[in-house]
């Protein structure tokens, strides 16, 4: 399911970039730390992002959607796993990228509601120009 906008808006491809990036980084951790609960959770996010970076490539409608409520959990599950669990740079860095993400994932979304409504207003004017 796409729609015409996403399918068409090239600032998708931003967050897209970064999710994967991001899967990158989360995942990579699999083989640099010992694997305990929080390395797991934090390789899971990684899958996550991956899906949604790969819905962003093809145009899914609800990517950006989806983008930008993981990270933004993704991000506080960052920052409390820092502060308590394990303090690393992989830390640091994924939360900056889910600082990136998510509001490129609500500008998205902004500019896809005034297409939308723009769309709806053209329709509007067609159908009622018709005899």
């Amino acid at each position: 399911m796409s729609s015409d906008f996403t399918k068409t808006d090239k600032l998708r491809f931003v967050p897209a970039f970064l999710l994967l990036i991001s899967f990158v980084t989360h995942v990579s951790q699999l083989f640099i730390f010992k694997i305990n609960i929080s390395l797991i959770i934090v390789a899971v996010f990684g899958l996550l992002y991956f899906i949604i970076g790969f819905l962003y490539i093809i145009g899914y409608k609800y990517s950006p959607h989806l983008s930008s409520v993981v990270p933004a959990i993704g991000a506080s599950l960052g920052v409390y796993r820092f502060l308590t669990i394990l303090p690393n740079i992989f830390s640091i860095l994924n939360v900056s990228l889910d600082a990136i993400i998510v509001p490129f994932s609500i500008i998205i979304i902004i500019r896809w509601n005034k297409y939308k409504k723009i769309k709806r207003q053209v329709i509007g004017l067609q159908t009622s120009s018709q005899p």
